[in-house]
């Protein structure tokens, strides 16, 4: 027999010679190659190819929480300091465009719970605010709808106890609450939840594949680092936190010993290059913000960094200001049909005072 070592880190090539020629007259030379694995070269390969990868996904690790502990609550007290003014009349805007928002949606609400047309809910919804007591009980209904919140009840045909009818021809140029900005600012709509089966599925079953690697009565003596791991995953499980879980995972150690298969050492290659693809992604969107690593800038990079957050937050501020201008008009322009529809019942009241 004859040995012959090629590519030593991976097999041996064995040659087994047959019977010679010149012993065996009339019988043809028999070689045969026998290829021989070396699991443990392949082992270690992979071992420590899944090193490296944990290796890069703990440098991204840090340097997410470095931006979270340490440079993201600098860059938030710089930013308190050096634009106090632009923060404040962005606060100020922003309250006032909730106010404007919640009088559209509560004027929405009452033409859902009642009131005939947008005009008409304006009109009451003014008389409301103003603390009026002549305010009919058909009103009064739907603005505790509004305000309670209650599921929507389906109306009937017919006249309410308490309600004149507002319907008529003319109407129609008051009927406008389906379409437009108010319809922008709907009242009482609601989405059904998305079900978190699927969330509940993959915390579980990261959670089993995390047991088996660090739980004390499969896996032995832990680590400190193990334990540590074994009670973040439990703490991860509990908040059913899929990326903590999923990080744990990518960081369980015990993996790349002679525990696991050679197939499922490759599965935890390709997990732990996935998770780190996904943290690579997280940093680049985290690295476009101002407050990526705001503590290693030099004074003169500070100072072109406080020109771009004002501009920044200039634009947001117009942005505001426009969408607070939009919703001014559109209450204006139903305050307009409110003025018509009162007058035109005033008018319809004195005819029938004249019996006309």
């Amino acid at each position: 027999m004859e040995t012959f070592h090629q590519n030593e880190d991976f097999c041996r090539y064995s040659l087994l010679s047959g019977t010679d020629t010149d012993n065996a007259p009339g019988t043809d030379d028999k070689l045969q190659w026998l290829l021989v694995v070396d699991n443990d070269a392949i082992r270690r390969q992979v071992e420590r190819e899944l090193r490296t990868v944990r290796e890069a996904v703990e440098g991204c690790e840090e340097a997410i929480t470095r931006h979270e502990t340490l440079d993201l609550p600098a860059f938030r007290q710089w930013m308190a300091v050096q634009c106090s003014d632009l923060l404040n009349e962005r606060r100020l805007m922003e309250e006032k465009i909730w106010g404007l928002r919640g009088r559209l949606a509560a004027i929405q609400g009452l033409t859902q719970y009642g009131v005939q047309n947008v005009a008409a809910a304006f009109f009451w919804f003014h008389e409301i605010e103003q603390d009026r007591a002549a305010i009919p009980p058909y009103v009064r209904r739907a603005w505790e709808e509004v305000t309670v919140g209650r599921p929507r009840r389906q109306r009937t045909q017919g006249v309410e106890s308490g309600r004149f009818d507002e319907s008529s021809d003319d109407d129609e140029a008051f009927s406008d609450t389906r379409e437009g900005a108010v319809g922008a600012f709907s009242y009482g709509s609601s989405e059904s939840e998305p079900s978190e089966r699927g969330d509940n599925v993959t915390h579980k079953s990261l959670y089993r594949k995390i047991a088996l690697l660090l739980h004390p009565d499969l896996a032995g003596v832990l680590t400190k680092q193990e334990l540590e791991l074994w009670y973040q995953a439990q703490r991860a499980y509990a908040e059913k936190d899929v990326v903590a879980l999923e990080t744990i995972l990518a960081r369980c150690d015990r993996v790349g010993t002679n525990s696991l298969s050679l197939s499922e050492l490759r599965a935890f290659v390709r997990q732990a290059n996935s998770r780190l693809a996904t943290l690579r992604q997280s940093i680049a969107i985290v690295a476009k913000s101002p407050s990526w690593r705001f503590l290693l800038l030099s004074p003169a990079e500070v100072t072109v960094r406080l020109s771009d957050v004002r501009r920044e937050l200039e634009g947001v501020i117009r942005g505001l200001k426009r969408e607070a201008a939009i919703m001014e008009n559109e209450l204006a322009r139903i305050g307009t049909l409110a003025d018509r529809w009162v007058r035109k019942r005033k008018g319809e009241g004195k005819q029938l005072a004249l019996g006309i």
